[in-house]
């Protein structure tokens, strides 16, 4: 039984429809997944099927990079050699040195841990000569010592021992009456053999300087022994020794002395 040709063609009319929108179904899915045939060469994506919608991109992380595959690392590991060998590059015209010196800055020896020994003794003229005791203003706690500074009519003769024992005397009835003390007793002794040696004064006293006084106290017997000889006579500072040696400490506290006594930033008040 022969088909009719109408029946025929629509047929073939109804399969190119079908074709055709299986080929256009095709077009819109290439569209989607960014498909460029004519680009990549390629039948499908390199990158893979995509979800059609929105695209959330991923994260990317930096690769680690290996320090020993770049070019450079060698040159890098000399120089770090260079550095903790001390290989710095020198100028080849080596300059000799020369040694500065400041004659501006004086050169000063420590006196020596020894008794130096006895020098020559001072003479001096009669006439009136500074003594250094002390006062308390306030009261109890509060109270404080301030120097204050007399003076003593002094006969002629080796002023170095005089004025110790003048300090060890004390102030006279007069001044005790006005508050005026010491805080040296007559304890305390000076040996008559002393040295007055490039404007430093050596002196050896007793071992009681170094009892019966709080830090305060032994504060207090050095300045007036400081006050009373640094800046008469060419004196310029103190040093102090005994039994030979040159005393560091003093006190139970171990309170320690410069090498030279000199001058403290002390209000003196003048009587």
């Amino acid at each position: 039984m022969a088909v009719h040709p109408q029946i025929q063609e629509d047929k073939w009319k109804s399969l190119r429809y079908f074709l055709g929108g299986i080929f256009f179904v095709l077009v819109l899915i290439e569209k989607s997944m960014g498909f460029d045939p004519k680009v990549s060469g390629n039948f499908f994506p390199k990158q893979g099927f995509r979800n059609i919608g929105k695209q959330v991109d991923k994260t990317k992380f930096a690769e680690p990079v290996d320090p020993f595959q770049s070019e450079t690392f060698e040159d890098d590991l000399n120089w770090e050699e260079e550095v903790f060998n001390h290989s710095y590059p020198t100028n080849p015209k080596s300059t000799k040195q020369t040694k500065v010196i400041d004659e501006t800055i004086p050169e000063i020896t420590l006196p020596e841990d020894r008794f130096p020994g006895a020098g020559k003794r001072i003479s001096a003229e009669p006439g009136y000569l500074p003594v250094y005791f002390l006062k308390f203003y306030g009261s109890g706690k509060n109270s404080q010592s301030q120097l204050v500074k007399l003076t003593r009519e002094f006969p002629g003769g080796d002023p170095i021992v005089f004025l110790f024992q003048e300090l060890t005397k004390g102030p006279t009835s007069t001044e005790k009456s006005k508050g005026v003390l010491s805080a040296l007793s007559k304890k305390i002794r000076m040996e008559p053999n002393y040295r007055l040696e490039d404007g430093i004064l050596h002196i050896s006293i007793s071992e009681e300087l170094n009892s019966g006084g709080s830090m305060e106290i032994l504060k207090d017997r050095l300045d007036q022994i400081t006050f009373t000889y640094v800046g008469n006579f060419g004196i310029q500072g103190v040093v102090l020794y005994s039994n030979g040696e040159r005393i560091r400490t003093l006190g139970s506290d171990g309170m320690s002395l410069p090498d030279v006594l000199a001058k403290t930033q002390r209000k003196v008040i003048l009587f």
